[in-house]
């Protein structure tokens, strides 16, 4: 049997390469009888229905896979009705927003069932039983219709030993190299889950959703082994920094020192620079002096407001704003640039609320900070906490936003969402004509070169010029690491 796996990217995203989609389709081609391929319309968003056929028409699929979050849920459901409509074949949707959002998932006229959770051993599951004529009855994770009606089974664990599985084979994605080109990396993880309860991410409600432990930690010398084996791999093709997705990579102290000990002890540290989320109170003087020895090269830290109380009561993210002076120091000290993520207009927030984001961001001097605007996400208590403070979101335009980089759909007691792109635009200008001096200062007349390069590639690929900029100044040429 032969599964398509379809990531449902109209944004123009460049970054969009799902871990957790490469980590399926590898498996059934690891793991069983089973063959994968993985569709991905970044790079086809004026074309997609053609790359569709092509795809069906090449691989032959007998079944097709959705992997899905809820802003991309409108394109899902276009390419559902197309599937369906040309080809008749079953459709089985995945991911956060299924796992989250069942009912809503399973409810989309063209989609015949849905994964709740982790999908390797479901979807398997789920294959074989087609393959075999057999009832889909009892396999765990998974919901299904048949005649008419929905059948719900039970939910399955969580997968407890995930260094079980195989490491991920990016080959997959038939634009690597495209991907690469803009971002200058592969992606790594060697956790699932997230221990924090933020109330803007989708990572604290998935706690409730599945059963079984939800924050898992793979072994930290196989981790630092992978990031070897994958730069072997994808060195010639452009590859420049390891960029690892753990939400909190330096949560644990010894995980932390054995990871470093591995990877300069295999030689990575010479030539592999790396990247790493964490959070200003997982991380010290200490830890950071282990993964600057390893080669870290910049670390991407969630400031997400310049208002403590913000932070504190909004987020739920007690972390006082003097422990990020003293870890951004820290890290600059030690030559490790900073990605600061900062959230703009979430609940409760004001015009001088979101000038405190900005204030703060310019006095920790972020090398590259981030701006998003608030989206509040399906079972977060940050939706909740838009109409506890005198807030509303606007479902009319929720179809409309398949990025948290652009627009806003959120009121709060005192901003619209016109006030709340308009701030976002101010802190683009001025933080991108700092980046912009700073680039040139150490780049010079190849800043030009490579800007010039990076937009005509960006453009002729179809890539919306916001985020061929926006991506050039994180990712572009050597900026990727400074």
């Amino acid at each position: 049997m032969k599964i398509s796996i379809i990531s449902p990217n109209f944004s123009s995203d460049v970054s969009v390469v799902d871990i957790g989609m490469t980590y399926l389709a590898t498996y059934i081609n690891e793991r069983t009888e089973h063959k994968a391929n993985i569709i991905d319309f970044t790079y086809h968003r004026g074309d997609w229905q053609k790359h569709l056929r092509k795809n069906i028409e090449d691989f032959k699929p007998d079944v097709i896979g959705i992997s899905t979050v809820s802003m991309f849920m409108q394109y899902t459901k276009k390419i559902a009705k197309e599937i369906k409509t040309k080809y008749k074949l079953p459709i089985i949707l995945g991911g956060y927003h299924p796992t989250l959002c069942p009912e809503d998932s399973i409810s989309v006229p063209e989609v015949d069932a849905i994964c709740i959770g982790d999908g390797e051993y479901t979807l398997t599951e789920y294959i074989n039983a087609i393959r075999d004529g057999k009832s889909k009855q009892g396999i765990k994770g998974l919901w299904y219709k048949e005649d008419g009606k929905v059948y719900k089974n039970p939910l399955r664990e969580l997968i407890q030993d995930i260094d079980s599985l195989p490491i991920p084979n990016y080959d997959l994605w038939e634009d690597l190299d495209k991907f690469i080109f803009y971002n200058g990396v592969i992606y790594f993880i060697g956790t699932r889950g997230c221990p924090f309860p933020c109330t803007y991410c989708s990572e604290f409600p998935m706690r409730d959703a599945v059963p079984g432990k939800h924050f898992r930690v793979r072994n930290p010398r196989q981790y630092a082994r992978e990031m070897k084996q994958q730069w072997e791999k994808y060195r010639d093709r452009g590859m420049k920094v390891a960029h690892t997705f753990d939400p909190v990579f330096s949560i644990n102290r010894d995980w932390v020192k054995d990871f470093s000990d591995e990877y300069i002890k295999i030689g990575m540290s010479k030539v592999l620079p790396f990247s790493c989320f964490t959070r200003a109170d997982t991380i010290d003087e200490e830890r950071i002096e282990m993964l600057a020895a390893a080669n870290l090269k910049v670390a991407r830290i969630g400031i997400e407001a310049g208002n403590e109380r913000i932070r504190k009561e909004v987020y739920e993210k007690n972390i006082p704003t003097e422990q990020y002076r003293k870890v951004f120091k820290l890290l600059h000290d030690k030559g490790v640039a900073v990605t600061g993520y900062n959230i703009l207009g979430g609940p409760g927030e004001t015009i001088d609320t979101m000038q405190e984001t900005f204030n703060l961001v310019k006095e920790l001097k972020v090398d590259r900070p981030i701006f998003f605007t608030y989206r509040p996400l399906p079972k977060t208590k940050g939706a909740q906490k838009v109409v506890e403070l005198g807030g509303k979101i606007d479902t009319n335009t929720w179809d409309k936003i398949d990025s948290l980089h652009q627009l806003s759909n959120v009121y709060t007691k005192s901003l619209t969402p016109k006030q709340i792109s308009r701030f976002r635009r101010k802190c683009l200008m001025y933080f991108m004509t700092r980046r912009t001096l700073k680039l040139l200062k150490e780049q010079k007349f190849m800043f030009f070169v490579n800007f010039f390069n990076y937009l005509v590639k960006g453009l002729r690929d179809g890539i919306h010029p916001q985020y061929v900029v926006g991506y050039f100044f994180v990712s572009g040429g050597k900026n990727v690491i400074s």
